[in-house]
């Protein structure tokens, strides 16, 4: 009986992360809306030094492409995501961590759009150690797909 139980719970929590595409309205790192056609709300590059970029990939069961590209301007750090497209599933986040295992992470945002879209980062992210963006469950710690900063 035991193993039944724990078997179902199994079977229950992979069902939970259900792949279908996320088709929502990018978001800026507050949260507001971002109207792409407008460009006061988009990232503007100017004055912005790219510091690292990365392609996301997908985690095997779950799809994920786009790029993501770090900018520096002075001591303000901003990932900008472009053509970002990954699988839904509950409770996803948007991590910067030192590995696939989400070890030694920052949460960014708690919302996970496709599109384009930006998040500044926040000051006590460590960027020499902290080059995987991850796209993460926390409700099942499942990975989705993730992008190496290099």
């Amino acid at each position: 009986m035991k193993n039944l139980l724990l078997l179902l719970a199994v079977v229950w929590s992979i069902s939970a992360c259900q792949k279908t595409e996320i088709e929502a309205a990018p978001t800026s790192s507050t949260g507001a809306p971002v109207n792409l056609s407008n460009p006061a709300q988009t990232f503007d590059v100017a004055g912005q030094k790219l510091i690292a970029q990365g392609t996301f990939m997908g985690s095997g069961r779950y799809s994920a492409s786009g790029v993501v590209k770090r900018y520096e301007k002075g001591a303000k750090q901003t990932l900008v995501f472009e053509d970002f497209k990954i699988d839904s599933g509950p409770d996803l986040r948007i991590y910067l961590a030192e590995d696939k295992s989400a070890k030694g992470f920052v949460e960014l945002s708690s919302k996970v759009n496709s599109g384009n879209f930006f998040l500044e980062l926040p000051a006590n992210t460590d960027l020499a150690k902290q080059k995987q963006v991850l796209i993460w469950c926390k409700q099942f710690t499942v990975l989705f797909g993730n992008a190496e900063l290099k």
